[in-house]
């Protein structure tokens, strides 16, 4: 694939990112640096910064820690555990997570099922993620990835957000749609698209997400 076209489906989703951003809702820009390093017996850790700007990108929210450890139990099966830490206005905020993740390659694509519980320590209504109401979500998310070129990767994937209550009722759901191109065998940036559309009285209103990530493997 070549970088023009790369750079044309790139605006193509800026330019339905800004179309569907209603006034209702709302538009964000997500910024992330990422370090993934593998070990041996099949374990790999993962650490990322990333920034958020909301309210239609014109207010800075605040960083995010996040720290990953997986262990492969074998080609297909992996489990995972999960910290994130947000600084949000001089306020801290904790977030712990358990899962796995099974995957299955068909012809030239690869499908994965990464079900994940995830606990909420403090909250902040403000961020759809961290409301007063949220404390424990079940996240299953099924992922497609397909290879477009040697250095180009397209991924798309669902993930419902079931709160963990009596009812347990899906609160959101968080969809994307992403590249990842090799810039070099170390680097890789990951321009994305994410829909977030709230199912809940609380939780009405839909974020649009466009953000890049720098991949580094080490």
């Amino acid at each position: 694939m070549s970088i023009k076209k790369l750079v044309l489906i790139i605006l193509t989703s800026l330019n339905f990112y800004f179309l569907s951003a209603q006034s209702n809702n709302e538009s964000q820009l997500w910024l992330g640096i990422s370090g993934k390093k593998k070990f041996n017996h099949g374990f790999v850790s993962k650490f990322q910064y990333r920034t958020r700007v909301i309210d239609d990108i014109t207010r800075f929210r605040g960083s995010f820690l996040y720290f990953t450890l997986e262990k492969k139990l074998s080609k297909s099966f992996n489990i995972e555990t999960n910290y994130r830490l947000a600084l949000i206005e001089n306020l801290m905020y904790h977030r712990y997570a358990l899962g796995f993740e099974v995957e299955k390659k068909v012809a030239q694509s690869k499908f994965s099922l990464r079900p994940l519980v995830q606990y909420q320590r403090l909250a902040n209504a403000i961020d759809i993620e961290t409301s007063q109401q949220s404390k424990s979500f079940f996240r299953p998310r099924l992922t497609w990835e397909t290879d477009l070129t040697k250095n180009v990767e397209f991924y798309a994937y669902i993930e419902p957000f079931y709160k963990i209550d009596n009812n347990f009722n899906v609160n959101w759901w968080q969809n994307a749609l992403g590249l990842k191109y090799e810039v070099y065998h170390k680097l890789k940036l990951n321009p994305f698209f994410i829909w977030q559309p709230g199912t809940t009285k609380k939780n009405s209103n839909t974020n649009y997400i466009v953000g890049i990530d720098f991949e580094f493997n080490f």
